[in-house]
């Protein structure tokens, strides 16, 4: 979306000072066409803020508290529902390739990893207020090295991606392995065979792009118990 109004009204969003900080110092490096016109902490203040505070772009940590905000994907969805023509900049860590696609699926028009921070999110500003899509140095080359295959859209999120929809029977599996219990215990909790059960995860991580448990577990972390 092209936006020609300067300056450009900016929300951001981080439960830290220091990173809350470096934003508004940027933006100020730039007084004539930017300004920071609110802040927020957590996803419910920043909600909140949204519906009182007018901007033309959000600038937003993605692991918050929430604040009854929701966690990060879910975050993400609220904002584009409420405020569906809004650009969304994701400050983040996050490199999981299934994460990432959920950023952006979920609504988010660029992503910026925070160590890159002072270097990127100026370059981020401009692609996404032009009506482009943003993908941090870091994150693809996070992406390239787990063999990801994602196309830039010019449509939409602008991000498509092959994202295959997980069966109930696998979502479920997901959950309980995410929780804790092993391939046999939820085979025994389930009433279904071992193999079934091992088969059903090993495709549901698949279709997310998930590696192995460990990134399995980092992706039910930040997403909560839905898949």
């Amino acid at each position: 979306m092209e936006n020609s109004r300067f300056p450009i009204r900016i929300v951001v969003s981080d439960d830290h000072p220091v990173v809350l900080m470096g934003v508004k110092a940027l933006v100020a490096s730039r007084h004539q066409s930017l300004r920071v016109v609110g802040e927020a902490t957590s996803g419910g203040e920043l909600l909140v803020l949204l519906e009182r505070e007018p901007c033309d772009l959000l600038v937003t940590d993605f692991a918050m508290p929430d604040g009854d905000g929701g966690d990060g994907l879910t975050l993400l969805r609220r904002v584009r529902r409420k405020h569906p023509r809004l650009p969304v900049i994701v400050l983040t860590m996050v490199s999981n390739p299934a994460l990432v696609r959920g950023m952006f699926t979920a609504g988010a028009n660029g992503l910026v990893g925070k160590a890159a921070l002072t270097r990127e999110l100026l370059l981020a500003v401009q692609a996404v207020m032009h009506g482009r899509t943003y993908l941090s140095e870091q994150v693809r080359a996070s992406l390239a090295k787990a063999s990801v295959d994602i196309a830039v859209s010019r449509q939409g999120a602008g991000l498509a991606v092959n994202r295959a929809m997980l069966s109930g029977r696998e979502a479920e599996v997901l959950r309980l392995y995410a929780s804790g219990l092993s391939v046999t215990q939820i085979a025994g909790k389930l009433h279904r065979s071992v193999k079934t059960v091992s088969q059903q995860k090993s495709d549901a991580m698949r279709k997310l792009g998930l590696a192995n448990s460990s990134q399995l577990y980092d992706y039910a972390r930040v997403c909560g118990p839905r898949f």
